[in-house]
């Protein structure tokens, strides 16, 4: 679904079938078409946007649990990787020349990328987040999460250099992107592990908490949250963007 911040209002782009769990999205500003995993269908779909007729388009089958995915359009690549895997897989945007890049992870969910300086960041449930280069080259922990803490969502600020992430003790926590100033920007005091979303855009952080509410709230501590919008069922990803120029 596509909402509107200013207006509020919702619109159903397309539907995904009956499988349980889409839990990211990234978009292909070159040629136009949103991608995301499916988790029980095992496969990476896509649709065109914007567009008049908006279908999906089946782009490759996966291994099972496929969760957090990331387009490298500079390079026609899209970047995947699976719930509790040591897997991340690449393909072309149409779905060809799959790759396994490493299966030396440990329980990833999360992956996000720096295109222009050629960084990837991935996130592991329990175990903190790694930068490292496209290959997995000059890899090493910005973030090391605490005990008994786990994390499902993630996101970037290019402008800031600074990563961003919620936790299932429901605080979101943000780091530079060279591993200095870990700190908590918001402590919402409820424990879940519902926290599947979050989203970055400007000075506003953007998640879904455990009421199914899409929440919105200045990156200033003191901001009150605002809802954007309340769903029946959980609210697993979210992906932010200004439409100008698309």
């Amino acid at each position: 679904m596509e909402i509107d911040v200013d207006t509020r209002n919702v619109t159903v782009l397309v539907g995904h079938g009956e499988s349980f769990g889409v839990f990211s999205f990234d978009y292909d500003f070159k040629n136009g078409y949103v991608y995301f995993p499916r988790y029980n269908v095992r496969d990476i779909v896509r649709f065109p946007y914007p567009s008049q007729n908006i279908t999906l388009q089946h782009v490759v089958t996966t291994s099972p649990k496929p969760t957090g995915i990331a387009v490298d359009s500079a390079n026609d690549h899209v970047y995947w990787v699976y719930h509790y895997s040591n897997t991340l897989s690449r393909c072309k945007s149409d779905g060809t020349n799959v790759v396994v890049v490493s299966t030396s992870l440990s329980n990833t969910f999360m992956i996000r990328l720096d295109v222009t300086n050629r960084w990837m960041y991935i996130g592991y449930i329990d175990k903190g987040i790694s930068k490292s280069r496209f290959d997995l080259t000059d890899i090493s922990m910005i973030a090391n999460f605490t005990s008994n803490i786990q994390v499902f969502c993630m996101d970037i600020d290019l402008t800031e250099q600074r990563l961003y992430w919620m936790n299932s003790d429901g605080d979101i926590k943000s780091v530079n992107l060279d591993g200095s100033d870990v700190k908590t920007i918001i402590s919402t005091h409820f424990h879940s592990n519902e926290y599947d979303a979050m989203g970055l855009f400007g000075s506003y952080i953007f998640y879904a908490d455990n009421n199914k509410q899409l929440i919105m709230r200045n990156k200033s501590k003191e901001s009150a949250p605002t809802v954007l919008y309340t769903d029946t069922r959980d609210i697993n990803s979210i992906y932010v963007f200004k439409t100008t120029g698309m």
